[in-house]
């Protein structure tokens, strides 16, 4: 009988074990497989459940009575699973193949235990119960300290990754020197990078073959996938972009796919919990600029690029007569834009594109300069940029059926973009102009200052202001109320059902929602 009973106890535990792993693998994944990103998350948000103490109350029975104690115990695992927190996630799970073989070790860790605790139940002495006592404390231990299982099952799964990993690298490889016409095309930048690769491919396409890592699939492992899953003999260029967290992250690319020229779209205060400093950002960035074989591409609006000294050579790109091509008679409405560009080549006249805002004219911009040293002609430029698409959830227009119009601007903001969107936001008058935003994170000592910033610059250009999350609140309520911002015309809202409720109450054929930076999961 106790063997059935406390085998009955483990599957139960079993279950209880494999879904509470499942938010730490969630989160991990948000984390990029990176432990050390992963343990800075638990250090914000203490995961041990007080309730789960109860799972050692069996423990104790059965040096009285077996029977109930494995009885007690899946009583207590049921009770557990049914009453366990229930994670609203806004960035879907993905079961990856690496996820499985995380599953897998940590299935094979408990059934190991498995094992031990059914060795002795034959037996009916305190050797059996002192065992089946130990196996299942660090059964316990394991589903009640779950967070530091899931740093171990990562370590232990490390060279298995490591392995898979650098064959998939060498397959890219081959692939790649298998092609030698390939034009690679690299985009770094501490913002707009995304919003330009959509750009440049969408008008490069007018005239080539072309392939670009798709979404934000821009680390070294989101380039293989792409250059193994989806490149082909066909494909004349690759625009791939790049992104960073650590210097060393684009030269590991640039290693990779060798680009021939480059896009720098700015040098900014982003990911600096990782990066630490603006010149550790600006060092890494370059190291796209540095690897280029033929020429480098850079946003000379930006005060942090003017200020790099680059010896590589390089076409300017902007808004004002200091660049080598830029915009201007620029007419910006709530429906698109309507301007001219200086090129080196010559003028090109009245183009018109669907997408919001100036920042998004210094991407097309940028895109032109790449398509005139590609040989692109003034119509293919044209053509390409009046089938621009928004990027979604980078200042995308949405008109809802209910009557609301919402700028979607909820992709990983940074304080520049932010302020580029509220600048937009503020176009909108006399329509009642809404903010709602957690603020911008992953930006370490700086997260204060930074939204702070975001508060004043909201106060100036919103009509009502709703904040997600007490988390993150504070500085940039702050900065609304330093600008004597009216306090009833601000909201927090403890999440995003929350702040949709709130802006429900609002006429909706006279309101115009900014949502800048939906957090992840990992951040609320």
């Amino acid at each position: 009988m106790n063997y059935i009973l406390i085998n009955l106890f483990l599957i139960t535990l079993f279950v209880y074990y494999l879904k509470k792993l499942r938010h730490g693998f969630h989160i991990l994944q948000l984390e990029s497989y990176k432990n050390e990103r992963y343990q800075n998350w638990m250090k914000k948000n203490k995961e041990l459940k007080a309730r789960e103490i109860l799972l050692f109350l069996p423990i104790i029975l059965i040096f009285i009575n077996p029977t109930i104690a494995f009885s007690i115990g899946i009583i207590i695992a049921i009770l557990l699973y049914f009453s366990r927190d229930i994670y609203h996630e806004k960035k879907p799970f993905v079961v990856t193949k690496r996820i499985k073989r995380m599953y897998a070790t940590a299935s094979i860790l408990f059934i190991l235990l498995v094992i031990i605790a059914n060795l002795l139940l034959q037996g009916n002495n305190i050797i059996t119960s002192i065992v089946q006592a130990v196996t299942l404390s660090i059964i316990n231990i394991m589903i009640l300290f779950n967070n530091y299982l899931v740093i171990l099952i990562n370590k232990i799964n490390k060279p298995i990754e490591s392995h898979i990993n650098k064959k998939f690298c060498q397959s890219a490889q081959k692939k790649l020197e298998e092609m030698p016409d390939l034009t690679v095309i690299g985009i770094t930048g501490s913002y707009g990078k995304t919003s330009t690769k959509y750009i440049l491919s969408t008008i490069l396409e007018q005239k080539y073959h072309v392939l670009m890592t798709p979404e934000s699939f821009n680390t070294t492992l989101g380039v293989v996938r792409t250059i193994n899953e989806k490149l082909n003999p066909m494909h004349q260029i690759f625009v791939c972009e790049m992104g960073a967290k650590n210097i060393g992250d684009i030269k590991e690319i640039c290693d990779l796919v060798k680009p021939k020229y480059g896009i720098l779209t700015a040098i900014g205060p982003q990911h600096l919990e990782t990066f630490k400093t603006l010149e550790n950002v600006r060092k890494t960035k370059m190291e796209l600029v540095d690897a280029v074989t033929q020429k480098a591409f850079i946003n000379y609006e930006d005060e942090n690029i003017r200020q790099t000294k680059i010896e590589k050579e390089n076409v300017k790109y902007g808004m004002t007569e200091n660049c080598d091509t830029y915009a201007y008679d620029i007419k910006i409405t709530d429906s698109g834009s309507v301007f001219n560009v200086h090129t080196k080549q010559g003028e090109i006249t009245n183009i018109k594109t669907k997408l919001l805002g100036e920042h998004n004219i210094v991407n097309i911009v940028a895109a032109i300069s790449v398509a005139k040293e590609l040989n692109l002609s003034d119509e293919q430029i044209k053509a390409g940029i009046r089938g621009l698409k928004p990027v979604p959830h980078r200042l995308e227009l949405i008109r809802k059926e209910n009557g609301f119009t919402i700028i979607d601007d909820a992709y990983n903001s940074n304080i520049q973009g932010a302020t580029k969107a509220l600048e937009t936001l503020k176009l909108f008058y006399p329509k009642t102009r809404i903010i709602v935003t957690p603020g911008i994170v992953d930006l370490g000592e700086y997260t204060e200052k930074y939204n702070k910033e975001l508060g004043k610059k909201a106060a100036n250009c919103a009509d009502y202001i709703i904040l997600v999350g007490e988390k993150q609140a504070k500085p940039i309520y702050e900065g609304i109320i330093e600008e004597n911002y009216p306090k009833e015309q601000i909201f927090i809202a403890k999440d995003l059902q929350e702040a949709i409720k709130k802006w429900n109450e609002f006429s909706a054929k006279d309101t115009v929602i900014l949502l800048e930076n939906d957090l992840p999961d990992n951040y609320l």
